[in-house]
């Protein structure tokens, strides 16, 4: 039994315990930054539903809810204290600001494609929130990347529902391939920002 089936086998039994409930808190939590098993819930849950066990549209509505909800949870956490943490990290004011003015150009991108990545999936509300990114811009790529991947997942392991194992096992597959560029994209970015922003000056209050 692959790690997916064994994983599909635990999170079964809670879905048929409690139902679409659990599958919105899982990945409400999720959103938050909090580790919690909402994706494979929902994989779980698109499963039941292909096999009539539960419905497709209610997953497809719960599902995207729950994601966008928590999402925005963690982006309003962040807004009021990530920003001092990453100011107690090490991130002088100035360079802060860059990553202000950078994330308000591309932020809105990886907030939707950020959903597809684990890491990503968990941080992006509260990184959004900590580098101040308008709240509309990101309630807009949210609820677009949100819904982007609940379809992926649902609509698909549901259409594939015979074959569950072996699509899972693409997406894995193709997943670090696209990860990889994304992030590397993203360390090129911030590269050339940190360039861009120089050296911090210091102050010359001396005198001879």
């Amino acid at each position: 039994m692959s790690e997916f089936e064994s994983a599909l086998t635990v999170a079964a039994p809670w879905l048929h315990e409690y139902g679409y409930p659990v599958l919105a808190l899982a990945i409400a939590i999720e959103g938050i930054g909090i580790p919690a098993p909402g994706g494979m819930l929902m994989a779980a849950a698109a499963l039941l539903a292909g096999k009539g066990e539960m419905s497709l549209t209610a997953v497809l509505i719960t599902a995207w809810s729950a994601a966008v909800v928590g999402d925005n949870l963690g982006y309003w956490i962040g807004r009021r204290g990530g920003r001092r943490l990453l100011l107690r990290a090490g991130i002088n004011r100035r360079r802060l600001r860059r990553f202000d003015g950078f994330f308000r150009r591309f932020g809105a991108w990886l907030i939707l494609f950020g959903r597809f990545f684990d890491g990503t999936r968990q941080l992006d509300g509260l990184v959004a929130g900590g580098l101040r990114l308008p709240w509309l811009r990101f309630f807009i790529a949210d609820l677009i990347g949100s819904g982007l991947w609940v379809a992926t997942w649902v609509v698909g392991l549901y259409a594939f529902d015979h074959h569950p194992i072996p699509l899972h096992r693409l997406l894995l597959h193709l997943n670090p391939w696209v990860a990889g560029a994304a992030l590397t994209s993203l360390a090129i970015a911030l590269v050339l920002l940190f360039r861009r922003a120089g050296p911090v000056k210091k102050a010359s209050g001396s005198s001879t």
